[in-house]
């Protein structure tokens, strides 16, 4: 595996299963689960302006959200995977779709994380 693929894969596997569990906290946060914290969810301004502004903003991001852990995940187990099946030597089309994919990810996080707080300023 050269050092590209090496880094993918490092990095990959943490951030599908943060991005998981990102969007589990964002779901309870758009419920009554989980209200306005300093801990866990989408912490800005605009969210934590009241309970409504909390609720909108974590409503709002949960669709880009669980776009970025199935696509962070697929993304994770696929180069796994691959690693161990094609031992390593991955080929270099292999290698651009996963960097394609993660850039994807990082994408999804940010647009949900932007959406998030535009839902919420308009609560607050």
């Amino acid at each position: 595996m050269d050092a590209v693929q090496a880094v993918l894969l490092a990095v990959m596997l943490p951030i599908a299963a943060a991005s998981l569990l990102q969007y589990v906290v964002t779901r309870l946060g758009g419920t009554d689960g989980l209200g306005p914290n300093r801990l866990v969810g989408i912490r800005t301004r605009a969210t934590l302006a009241s309970d409504e502004a909390w609720r909108a903003g974590h409503e709002a991001a949960q669709p880009w959200l669980l776009a970025t852990a199935v696509l962070g995940l697929a993304v994770g187990v696929s180069l796994a995977v691959w690693r161990v099946v094609a031992g390593p030597d991955l080929p270099l089309g292999a290698t651009a779709v996963c960097a394609v994919a993660a850039a994807a990810v990082l994408a999804c996080f940010g647009t949900g994380i932007a959406r998030a707080q535009h839902a919420a300023r308009r609560w607050s």
